[in-house]
């Protein structure tokens, strides 16, 4: 017999010779089962490659890239039962409701102002309503919440303080929204406007009031001068004017005031250049001796905009890169961001996608020019962009980021609007899909993009020959009540005469893919100039 020491070493090399076995054991069986689904792959594809695919022309994948993203017509797909939720942000008629009663008002500074409104069920349920408020200026909602029968209708009180601080002219709009409880996405809002205003008594033998003048102002020309004009209705007592210009609303910042005389009737505003911030305020008020009217209503003039990207600041995007977007079909895959203090990139990464970014600046009115420089940052089959302009947009948040239907469903702007989708295909060959968009239709279950553009598309233009698509090239939108003309690298290319929703101003950029590869492009410069005739 070993001894014990000897015995203990012996099956240490036992152990260790048995260990060793297995793991050769191990590696064979996993090399032979390797091996085994190799020849098995290898099986699949030799008895699939007798099948061919046909090679597609540019213009039978262009009709493939339509298919899948854009609705001619009115043929609406059928909403799916699990889609009808998000298909109607608004919710269901069974849950509608309304607001009417008086919604503006004017107070002294200190004053509590009261509306008196009215709630009205107009859907098919009874129902139950949380009411809530959003005003820069203090305020009071009773009740905040009730229940109405369908049909039926209950009042609603507001009460708003007027700071002590405000000044004559002065104003606050408070929004009031009632949420269904029933149907959480059924809301209605109104708008309550509350302006401070002058409720000094004059003595008739000893005071005259003074009367504010009528305001007004002449469309911006290509070199975004204007003229502010005014009557007033006793030109006699007049000693003098005093207007003020302001890129804020209420006046409180950035005020430009001039000093007129009494015999002026005009103002030439001739001294502002086209910026990323082209929206100006104008009021006017009378002076008479030491007396002065009430201001003037308020003018809104937008002047010509002009982004070259420099700064960061200016709407086309934010801290999360897609603070800038304003329809997109998928939240993971888009983004807007500025780069290199040079360019605005917009990029769509996955098939079927597409999205739009805007600073939801105005353009001028009518008639008006549309420049913009552009290129490809990165060569995929069919990857698209353009810009997007006479779109809408009512005021609401745009999207409503708080919730997925917000994000993709929404009707808060972007609705409707003309699309100069060009297509990249080669080096040498761009396509331009022009695209009237009078809807939209979410639709994830249609196959293709879950965000249908429906409208009017023309044929297809093909861009070939001497073009250079992969590289800087320069774009020219003139919009015109009679027609819109589209131009590249200075050259006619285009004529559309549907000029439906010129007059609607909010434009953006666009990026779409196709089903293979992601599209981003890069804009130089956005400019929008108005047009003397």
């Amino acid at each position: 017999m070993l001894p014990k020491k000897e015995l203990v070493r012996s099956k240490g090399q036992l152990k260790l010779f048995l260990t060793f076995i297995i793991a050769i054991i191990g590696l064979v069986v996993m090399v032979q089962t390797l091996a085994l689904s190799m020849v098995e792959r290898a099986s699949v594809v030799y008895a699939q490659s007798p099948v061919i695919t046909p090679t597609l022309t540019t213009n039978e994948q262009i009709q493939l890239y339509i298919d899948a993203h854009i609705i001619q017509g009115n043929n609406i797909p059928a909403v799916l039962p699990t889609e009808e939720a998000v298909l109607n942000p608004q919710g269901d008629v069974a849950n509608e409701a309304a607001w009417s009663g008086g919604t503006n008002a004017v107070g002294d500074s200190g004053e509590i102002v009261a509306y008196a409104l009215t709630l009205s069920n107009i859907g098919t349920l009874n129902d139950e309503y949380v009411i809530t408020a959003v005003s820069t200026w203090d305020l009071i909602v009773s009740p905040i919440t009730l229940t109405i029968n369908s049909g039926d209708s209950s009042p609603v009180s507001v009460s708003v303080t007027i700071p002590l601080t405000a000044v004559d002219g002065e104003f606050d709009t408070a929004v009031i929204t009632a949420t269904s409880q029933a149907d959480p996405s059924v809301t209605v809002s109104t708008h309550l406007t509350t302006t401070v205003g002058s409720n000094v008594l004059y003595l008739p033998l000893v005071f005259k009031p003074v009367l504010p003048p009528t305001l007004s102002a002449t469309r911006p020309n290509s070199a975004n001068d204007w003229q502010m004009n005014w009557t007033t209705s006793d030109a006699a007592a007049v000693t003098g004017y005093e207007l003020q210009q302001s890129q804020d609303a209420t006046f409180g910042t950035g005020v430009t005031t001039f000093n007129l005389a009494a015999s002026a009737t005009s103002q030439l505003i001739n001294t502002i250049q086209p910026s990323a911030n082209n929206v100006y305020y104008f009021r006017l008020r009378t002076l008479s001796g030491a007396q002065s009217s009430p201001w003037s209503a308020t003018v809104k003039v937008i002047g010509a905009y002009s982004d070259s990207f420099t700064n960061n600041q200016t709407g086309w995007s934010g801290p999360t890169l897609k603070d800038g977007l304003r329809r997109l079909t998928y939240i993971e895959k888009t983004d807007a961001w500025y780069e290199n203090n040079d360019w605005l990139i917009i990029r769509v990464e996955d098939s079927w996608d597409w999205a739009i970014a805007s600073p939801l600046k105005p353009a001028p009115t009518p008639p008006y020019v549309i420049e913009f420089r552009s290129m490809p940052a990165n060569l995929g089959n069919l990857v698209s962009h353009g810009v997007v302009f006479g779109a809408d947009w009512g005021g609401a948040p745009c999207p409503d980021w708080s919730t997925l239907q917000g994000v993709y469903a929404h009707q808060n702007c972007f609705n409707h609007f003309y699309n100069t989708n060009l297509i990249w295909s080669s080096n040498n060959d761009l396509t331009l899909l022009w695209e009237r968009i009078d809807s939209l239709v979410y639709c994830p279950q249609c196959g293709g993009s879950p965000l249908k553009r429906l409208g009017h598309v023309p044929a297809a233009i093909p861009f070939s020959g001497n073009v250079n698509a992969s590289g800087w090239n320069d774009y020219r939108i003139e919009v015109r009540a009679s027609d819109i003309k589209f131009f590249m690298n200075g050259q006619l290319r285009y004529t559309y005469n549907d000029t439906r929703w010129i007059n609607e101003p909010y434009f953006g950029v666009f990026a779409s893919t196709d089903e293979y590869s992601n599209s981003t492009w890069r804009y130089e410069y956005f400019k929008i100039t108005p047009l003397d005739n």
